[in-house]
This record gives structure tokens, C-alpha cells and sequence, in this order.
């Protein structure tokens, strides 16, 4: 059979009206297909139109080719779900290597406010979840009251693979004493060592000498 598309026009957003023909033996089906298709191929609005009728003449194959079709569709989500969330953990890795490294610059400490936006972004430890050798999490330290709005969690850095089965900061601390996982805690800048001016007078009773000549 060799249909060709007659007539096609959208009736609303939602409805598309398609009539198809066959001049030998001569076929004339009309009909309406849900959505906007004014865009597809003469091919696909053929076969759309076909689908239709041949559900309508026995609907057990109808149902046999939506379910076939929903299936596809399916596939095809759950393709671009995957595409979607490797891209996000991209994003997330690039994001918590930056919280590292400023977390673990102890000669510029970050504002403490900052430190805490910033450990909210890193995922708490995971129960069973085994960390490779550099991967990050955090953990709340229910113990450690705040002086400077720094909160309450803590940066744990993986140097081994490392599966946390729910230990508390006190109980991986031999972990991090036998350099198996660093403790990245929020610590006070240092205060800078007052410096001797040049200018400043000497002391009283010390006399300026004169070379002789």
C-alpha cells in the first residue's frame, strides 16, 4: 500500500486533523491525532493514522503497540535522566573539589559564615557508601557550640577507600591520627605579631652615638 497525506491542519493546540489516501485499491482515512503534528513527516502522520485505525479494528494489537511505544518512551526518559545526572555529578565534583581546597587552606581560613555555606553544599556521609581515595563528605558535630556562625559540620577527606558505616567525629579520629582520613575543622585566623616600626623612639636612656672623626 502506498497512502499519501492529503490534508493536514491543527484544529487546536492538542488536535490534529490528518486525511490520508491510497489510489490503488483507493483508501480514504480521516482522522484526528492528539497533539500538534503539523511538523512531522508525511511518514509519520501516515503511520500515526494507521496506528489509529488498526487499534480501532483490533484493539488487542492497539493496546500490544501503546505499550510498545510507552516503553520506547520510557527508554528514552530514563536516557536523558542519566545524561541529566551525570552531568549534575560533574557539576557537584568540580563544586566540592572547590570547597576543598579552600576548606584546607589553614594560611587564609575562610570567613566563618562562608564555611559554613560552603559544607552545606559537600553531602553527609552516607551509611555503607564506600569513598574512593580523595572523595569528600561531612558529618555534623552536635558537640561543637558556635562562636562565629562557622555551624556545626565537618569536612572529612578520604585518603584510602573508606566505607563509613555511621562512626561518629570521635570515633574516626584514630582513623585520621593513623592518616587514614584528614579532619578538616573551621579554625580562628591567626592574629599577626605586633611589628617594631622603624620610627618608633628608642628606648629612654640609650644615647645616639657620632662616628669620630
Amino acid at each position: 500500500m502506498s497512502f499519501k497525506v492529503v490534508n493536514k491542519y491543527a484544529q487546536d493546540s492538542n488536535r490534529t486533523f490528518v486525511a490520508i489516501r491510497q489510489e490503488n485499491p483507493y483508501t480514504a482515512f480521516d482522522r484526528v491525532l492528539i497533539g500538534d503534528r503539523t511538523n512531522d513527516t508525511d511518514e509519520a502522520l501516515i503511520e500515526a493514522v494507521l496506528g489509529q485505525i488498526a487499534t480501532e479494528f483490533n484493539p488487542a494489537d492497539g493496546v500490544k503497540k501503546l505499550q510498545e511505544d510507552l516503553h520506547t518512551q520510557a527508554e528514552s526518559y530514563e536516557q536523558k535522566l542519566a545524561e541529566k545526572d551525570t552531568k549534575i555529578a560533574e557539576v557537584k565534583a568540580v563544586a566540592d573539589w572547590a570547597v576543598l581546597a579552600r576548606v584546607t587552606d589553614t594560611d587564609n581560613p575562610l570567613d566563618p559564615t562562608i564555611y559554613k555555606r560552603g559544607l552545606e553544599l559537600v553531602d553527609l556521609g552516607q551509611i555503607g557508601k564506600t569513598y574512593k581515595s580523595q572523595e569528600i563528605f561531612t558529618l555534623e558535630n552536635s558537640d561543637h557550640v558556635e562562636k562565629f556562625q562557622e555551624g556545626k559540620r565537618v569536612m572529612i577527606q578520604v585518603t584510602e577507600p573508606f566505607t563509613y558505616q555511621g562512626e561518629t567525629l570521635e570515633q574516626l579520629e584514630t582513623l585520621h591520627q593513623n592518616g587514614k582520613i584528614g579532619i578538616w575543622k573551621w579554625t580562628e585566623p591567626k592574629e599577626d605579631e605586633p611589628k617594631t616600626k622603624e620610627t618608633d623612639p628608642k628606648p629612654t636612656g640609650e644615647l645616639e652615638t657620632q662616628p669620630v672623626r
